[in-house]
């Protein structure tokens, strides 16, 4: 009995059940390929220059920690990656299912693989994520992975910029520099405190696709003809919570004057909406308005667990310098300065050149900090993470302390040949 229902088809009959499980019925009998068979794979040979790269990589890469750079024929770094084994790493992409699996899809618009030997697996890991946010390869999808679980305060654009909540990972893979605040765990809380902050400073907190304008832009038709005046997206300027830009009510000054409040509330430098909610819940009580109290009472519980959050992440950001002592394959020992969340320096301890360089960085002064960048939030998440998984790392106030303790380390016995 013919397996093409009456049609014709060049699928041999062995391949029966396969050809039924990658095929959708639609009504009539007619039959739709699934999406892997509508896209086109096969870019590239399925052979050819995959073969070649796997050579390659048998023939040079070795087992050692470092990270990876798959480039298209055109230069385009595709994705960044990183391992303890980097030859074992890189020789899987070669045994993954062609084209079910994405990586073996990414295998075969790579032209170049490039990799570098790091000393140590926390080199190769802060080296993968400056990889990263400097070349945002598009196959690095999850490409900031802690990242994803966290979420952002940014600043949006435009004439009446907002307070906008963003996954850290989109915030990362922006092309625009911004300024962040944060990170925080759940979004929810943070959609609540927001509203409560706009709310009090009387902020937009609408869509950037609603224009926005403002009263001392330059007006095409005049708008006091009733039927030229616009109105409001909400009733938030009707309720005096907003100071409506969608409306053109407040001059740019006067709404960008109400922007720094907010920053400055976020940066812990401005309690005033703070203060303002506990005089309205003190009037509110007095008059036994207990139910708008209760209501009050709310937004200022929503306010100050933001602000607990903040304070915490504010501490982070604030710590003094620390030194992280990281011993390497081959005596290759590191140390690295550690100040605001990010590395700021590194110094091989067989150098010391470079470790009195990064004694003479130590002991720069700093600054408080007012919020994150990007890059800051990436190796913060990263070096939390680190220092988490490997409680057995050698962290130190000062890089002389380090370096002793590197020393002594390797002095004693049974630790001259570091592991592999």
């Amino acid at each position: 009995m013919p397996w093409t229902a009456g049609r014709r088809s060049s699928v041999p009959p062995a391949s029966t059940e396969d050809w039924h499980h990658r095929h959708i019925k639609r009504p009539g009998g007619r039959t739709k390929p699934r999406l892997a068979e509508q896209l086109a794979f096969d870019v590239g040979a399925a052979d050819g220059h995959v073969g070649r790269l796997r050579n390659e990589v048998r023939a040079s890469a070795k087992n050692e920690p470092g990270v990876y750079l798959m480039r298209s024929a055109h230069g385009e770094v595709l994705y960044v990656g990183k391992s303890t084994k980097l030859r074992t790493r890189l020789l899987s992409y070669f045994r993954l299912p062609w084209p079910a699996h994405r990586h073996a899809r990414l295998l075969r618009e790579t032209a170049r693989i490039e990799w570098e030997v790091q000393p140590s697996d926390f080199a190769a890991l802060w080296r993968e994520v400056r990889l990263i946010r400097t070349h945002l390869p598009r196959y690095n999808v999850r490409g900031a992975r802690p990242l994803d679980r966290w979420w952002v305060i940014t600043i949006a654009s435009g004439p009446a910029p907002r307070l906008r909540i963003q996954r850290a990972a989109a915030a990362a893979r922006s092309r625009t520099p911004a300024q962040l605040i944060g990170p925080f765990a759940a979004r929810r809380p943070l959609v609540e405190a927001l509203r409560v902050l706009n709310d009090t400073l009387g902020l937009r907190d609408c869509p950037d696709r609603i224009p926005m304008h403002v009263a001392d832009d330059p007006e095409l038709f005049d708008t006091a003809h009733p039927a030229l005046q616009r109105t409001p997206g909400c009733h938030r300027f009707e309720t005096r919570r907003c100071l409506g830009p969608c409306v053109g009510a407040p001059s740019a000054s006067e709404y960008r004057t109400q922007l720094v409040r907010a920053r400055a509330v976020l940066e812990g430098r401005d309690d005033t909406p703070h203060q303002q909610l506990v005089r309205d819940m003190s009037a509110a009580s007095a008059a036994m308005a207990f139910e708008r109290a209760g209501w009050l009472r709310d937004r200022l519980a929503a306010l100050q667990a933001l602000e607990e959050q903040l304070q915490r992440i504010r501490a982070g950001l604030a710590r003094p310098s620390l030194v992280l002592a990281v011993p390497g394959r081959h005596g290759d020992d590191r140390l690295y300065l550690l100040r605001q969340g990010r590395v700021i320096g590194e110094a091989r301890v067989a150098d010391p050149e470079a470790v009195h360089a990064l004694a003479t960085l130590e002991g720069l002064p700093t600054h408080t900090p007012s919020g994150t960048t990007v890059d800051q939030f990436e190796e913060l998440l990263m070096l939390e993470q680190w220092l988490r998984a490997h409680p057995e790392t050698v962290t130190t106030e000062t890089v002389a302390e380090a370096v002793a303790r590197l020393t002594t380390a390797r002095a004693g016995p049974g630790s001259a040949a570091p592991a592999e």
